[in-house]
């Protein structure tokens, strides 16, 4: 029930901030990539101020870490808005990882030893467009669940708390510079060992709805 409760105050707390812009989301879960397999995909992004195409590219750097680069193109909102480009670097690491159940106790409640993937990430974006730009620099804590269908599939919902110092460079006016919070909620889902399938939404500064593919590329 605590946890629930850190949830919820959360949740609140990241809807009521003001934060200034966040583009490119989480779009995976807390789990890694296997060393030395990469991952190609690509994704679609609906935000409140503007709408961008990214690709990406996940690598598995060991048993548990993973880097990721990510570049792709913003359309800002505006009559005479030209279109940006936006990129973005990060890294991950598994700090708890997921065990499945091992039993029952004697109320019947399920035994974990770990219930649920826990990551730590780190990563730098940054969006320019014609008008100016904003850099983005922090750390985040990633938690995702794996959960296996019956058709072997797997469904893996996971939240990402993203926590970030921002500088907001626009032309005719002043730097701005600040500690921003955001939250992901989002799932994968892994139709085959080979291809995965994101949906997400964001809240914070620019909230937003994120859908996207990844393959196993090499």
């Amino acid at each position: 029930m605590r946890v629930y409760k850190i949830v919820l105050v959360v949740f609140l707390f990241v809807a009521a901030g003001n934060a200034s812009a966040q583009f490119l989301g989480q779009m995976s879960p807390a789990s890694i990539v296997e060393t030395e397999t990469g991952k190609a995909g690509g994704y679609f992004i609906l935000a409140d101020d503007a709408v961008a195409i990214v690709g990406s590219v996940r690598y598995g750097l060991s048993q548990y870490t993973e880097g990721r680069f990510r570049l792709g193109l913003l359309d800002p909102d505006g009559k005479d808005a030209d279109p940006g480009v936006i990129v973005g670097a990060d890294i991950k690491y598994l700090l708890w990882e997921y065990i499945k159940p091992s039993g029952t106790d004697s109320t019947g409640t399920t035994e974990y030893n770990n219930p649920f993937d826990l990551s730590l990430g780190g990563a730098v974006e940054y969006a320019k467009m014609d008008y100016g730009g904003i850099l983005g620099i922090g750390g985040s804590f990633i938690a995702s669940a794996p959960y296996k269908l019956r058709n072997r599939s797997v469904i893996e919902p996971y939240a990402r708390l993203n926590i970030r110092f921002e500088h907001v460079q626009l032309d005719k006016q002043d730097d701005e510079s600040d500690i921003e919070i955001g939250l992901n909620l989002g799932a994968l889902f892994s139709v085959t060992p080979l291809i995965d399938f994101t949906a997400e939404f964001q809240l914070d500064d620019q909230n937003a709805f994120m859908l996207g593919v990844d393959v196993v590329a090499f």
